[in-house]
């Protein structure tokens, strides 16, 4: 077997495509859903193509990092008007939401040219403490604020994918505040970026993460261009080497469950209208949802002591 970070001959190891030790933070999260292949299973999710010494050596840096960053932050849930002020290593964020998801599309059989020695190499040497100038990271966080709670999804506190749709315009494009008809976009438009290489997004409990590679020739107005848009467009913090900022929701009654559906601000705007109106957001409703939330919380401690990792 050729290693897939170092490039040499060796035997083969299992590598979590998430790392093992955030995982190990949500044991009540014990099983794979599998959507490509319609499967779930129990086991941890894995590629196999990773040399011992990589595994357990060059990169279990990152790994390390990531589970002291979620561990310290985002283990529990925050309310719809919330803020976080976090500080972070933006090299290791890079650093970490890039491993990811080089394992997940490894395991799924995707394109990974965009992972080429270079960036291999960045991840491999933990003194590379300078962040590549072709990726942009933006973070924020999920609450739930549907009229449907968690525990009518299971589990689902860790999820990824990549090329989630970033919208250029509003799901919903008038609320008729008489009569209470909402009408939504007829075709769905999604924004489109010069010199997009790669995306993914993250959910990580109440964090999530979305890292977009640009192709590494970008220009340097052109990459402005891009973040201007990001920033502007969307509910979430742009991460950078300062290594702090304040974090607020990202997420609506329509995205939260869908995190794949990157809305725009107005967007969020527009759905938390909308949850005003349903009722959602009433001082009844909210003491409703933290009642149900308690009892899942419960649930849940009971599933993560019947499946120790």
């Amino acid at each position: 077997m050729i290693c897939a970070y170092c490039g040499k001959e060796a035997k083969g190891t299992k590598e979590h495509i998430i790392s093992s030790g955030i995982l190990g933070l949500f044991p009540e999260c014990f099983a794979t859903i599998d959507g490509e292949r319609s499967i779930v299973h129990q086991g941890d999710p894995m590629v196999k193509d990773v040399c011992a010494d990589c595994n357990n050596n060059r990169i279990s840096y990152i790994d390390s990092y990531a589970k002291e960053f979620i561990e310290k932050y985002f283990l529990v849930k925050y309310k719809k008007d919330d803020t976080l002020s976090v500080e972070y290593d933006y090299t290791m964020i890079q650093k970490m939401c890039l491993k990811f998801a080089f394992n997940d599309l490894r395991a799924r059989k995707k394109a990974v040219s965009f992972f080429d020695d270079e960036v291999k190499e960045f991840l491999l040497n933990e003194e590379k403490s300078s962040p590549l100038g072709n990726i942009t990271i933006l973070a924020g966080l999920a609450v739930n604020t549907s009229p449907a709670p968690d525990y009518m999804f299971g589990n689902m506190k860790l999820r990824w994918g990549d090329s989630p749709l970033l919208l250029a315009n509003s799901i919903v494009t008038n609320i008729d505040y008489n009569t209470g008809h909402i009408t939504l976009r007829e075709e769905r438009e999604i924004q489109e970026f010069e010199n997009y290489a790669l995306s993914y997004v993250f959910r990580f409990n109440s964090l999530q993460l979305l890292i977009l590679c640009w192709d590494r020739d970008i220009k340097e107005d052109v990459l402005n261009k891009n973040n201007i848009i990001l920033k502007y467009q969307y509910p979430y913090s742009i991460l950078d080497a300062s290594g702090n900022t304040v974090l607020s929701r990202c997420t609506s009654e329509a995205t939260y469950h869908h995190e794949q559906l990157i809305d725009v601000t107005w967007g969020q705007g527009l759905m938390d209208e909308i949850s005003y109106m349903r009722g959602t957001f009433s001082e009844q409703s909210e003491k409703y949802f933290e009642e149900v939330q308690k009892r899942w919380d419960e649930e849940e401690r009971k599933l993560a002591e019947e499946h120790p990792r």
